[in-house]
């Protein structure tokens, strides 16, 4: 299949690239190398430095437009401005080959879906939203490959053929259990809700395995390897599966990024203190816009809508 996909046009003014750079720094998703990329670029003259505190002194505003009298015709015209930009940013994250190897995935759902699936051996899968996986089934072991996403496991009896979780770095071996596997950008996260599993990478000692009890969960980065593993209610954590989400005083930068999982678009966060503001509550996830309604009326903030894929809170 001819697979065909239009792209922005990039900026090509010096203060269209400052505000590329901004809108990039502040989309959640900027690494450290993207950082360091910005510097550079800054560095490159007088007129790009001043340009990027131009820039980033637009989307201040942009910020505190909700506590200020501006014109509506200014904002509107910022405001389109912006979100091109970010469009820009946002189709660049995911590199081409990634998004054809996400594309040929053997089972896979779409923003807002959730499937279940059985596999030859019995072992039962839900896929939660937007998550990708690959299976591959040999006489000697039986390897799931998570590319993106998440899904929950129930597994099959076997002691001849381990079942093995791979995604990223991380190996998650199956001791007769029931266990969530989530896949970030930049982690893996682990939940075991009966049994245990045994969970690994590259970096961690082969003569003491990581042991994942019931009841508990551990998380995985490269840059910080396996956190400590501690308790977690994983009826909660599994809510998705009964169509719920539930946040327990949970800061909002972590909702608004569980809340992007099952919407298209995205939402993002301009004023970095609304970040730490405290959520809870239990929520429909195949609404997520009536969830970010109420939790915008419970914390007292505002959101401008740029255009049905991008959504600023402040």
């Amino acid at each position: 299949m001819d697979v065909r996909r239009e792209f922005p046009q990039p900026p090509s003014s010096l203060e269209d690239e400052a505000l590329a750079w901004v809108a990039r720094l502040h989309s959640g998703h900027a690494s450290d190398q993207d950082r360091r990329a910005c510097e550079a670029w800054q560095r490159v003259s007088p007129a790009h430095t001043q340009a990027f505190r131009d820039a980033a002194h637009l989307w201040e505003e942009l910020g505190h437009a909700g506590s200020r009298r501006r014109s509506r015709a200014r904002l509107r015209r910022w405001s389109a401005l912006c979100g091109f930009l970010l469009a820009i940013t946002w189709f660049a994250w995911e590199p081409l080959l990634d998004q054809l190897r996400l594309q040929t995935a053997h089972h896979r759902t779409a923003v807002g879906q959730q499937a279940q699936l059985v596999l030859q051996d019995g072992s039962r899968l839900t896929l939660n939203t937007d998550t990708a996986l690959n299976v591959r089934f040999s006489p000697q072991q039986r390897d799931v490959f998570l590319l993106k996403g998440e899904a929950a496991f129930a597994v099959a009896a076997d002691p001849a053929r381990p079942f093995i979780v791979r995604s990223q770095d991380t190996a998650t071996t199956a001791m007769g259990t029931k266990f969530v596997v989530q896949t970030r950008s930049d982690s893996v996260t682990v939940t075991v809700s009966e049994h245990a599993v045994q969970v690994s990478s590259p970096n961690s000692p082969p003569s003491s395995p990581l042991v994942l009890r019931e009841g508990q969960q551990i998380s995985y980065s490269a840059h910080a390897g396996w956190s400590a593993a501690h308790a977690v209610d994983a009826t909660q954590v599994a809510a998705w599966q009964r169509g719920k989400i539930i946040f327990d005083d949970q800061p909002l930068g972590a909702v608004v990024t569980d809340l992007n999982r099952y919407r298209h678009g995205h939402i993002f966060i301009l004023n970095p203190a609304l970040r730490s503001l405290p959520v809870t509550g239990v929520f429909e996830i195949n609404d997520p816009d009536s969830a970010l309604r109420i939790i915008e009326q419970t914390l007292g903030i505002r959101d401008t809508q740029l255009s049905p894929y991008f959504l600023f809170l402040h």
